[in-house]
């Protein structure tokens, strides 16, 4: 009889979450995408509760923890943030919609959606802080929660490419980046167009960029 690992469980889990969706994740659907059957299931798993539990663990380890602790090795603001999109530009966007979409029908799922939310709230929040040293604390989290919300739209919208990723997060930097302070430039991209070569970013009132006195 053939033999399937916990690891081929869990990533035929999310090959499943990918491909169909979160109502197609049973032990027998996923037993038949291995060629499997259900014991092998329960060899590995007491519980379905179980095995989603392991899913969620490793999408927010592999999504959330290891891609804020590799760019939080950066010292450098700027680095940072480099890193931040260099990582999280090689994730399955796809995914998060599909979680995002599960965590609507699921307790379980939505609380550990937003602890992830809030992880990724605070990493942005404080890279905020680094970037724009001078900004007022309340906007910086204007900041962050503008940011973070345009990266969920982003996925929602795909799949688009980490090349207009990038490009998004620039559009947010250059919205919100106070007009004294000079702007943090994502790393560029081998073969991309140039930005100047994209239409210019629409100008936004100091009142919409953290810092501004202006509207106080």
């Amino acid at each position: 009889m053939k033999k399937v690992s916990r690891e081929s469980w869990i990533q035929a889990g999310f090959q499943t979450l990918d491909q169909l969706g979160y109502t197609q994740l049973s032990a027998e659907k996923i037993a038949r995408r291995l060629h499997v059957t259900r014991g092998s299931f329960y060899h590995h798993f007491r519980s379905r509760a179980e095995f989603v539990d392991a899913l969620l663990v490793r999408w927010r380890q592999d999504y959330t923890t290891e891609v804020i602790a590799q760019a939080s090795a950066e010292g450098n603001p700027q680095r940072r943030l480099e890193r931040y999109l260099s990582v999280a530009g090689r994730l399955q966007p796809g995914r998060e919609v599909a979680i995002r979409s599960w965590a609507a029908r699921d307790r379980t799922v939505l609380a550990v959606l937003e602890q992830t939310d809030a992880a990724r709230l605070e990493f942005v929040r404080q890279l905020g802080r680094d970037l724009f040293p001078c900004a007022a604390e309340n906007a910086l989290h204007r900041f962050a929660q503008v940011a973070c919300l345009a990266f969920i739209g982003f996925q929602q919208t795909g799949p688009h490419g980490r090349e207009r990723f990038v490009a998004l997060v620039q559009d947010v930097l250059d919205m919100l980046t106070p007009s004294d302070t000079a702007r943090p430039k994502p790393a560029p991209i081998p073969g991309a167009a140039p930005r100047s070569a994209e239409a210019p970013a629409r100008r936004v009132p100091p009142a919409a960029r953290p810092g501004s006195d202006a509207g106080r």
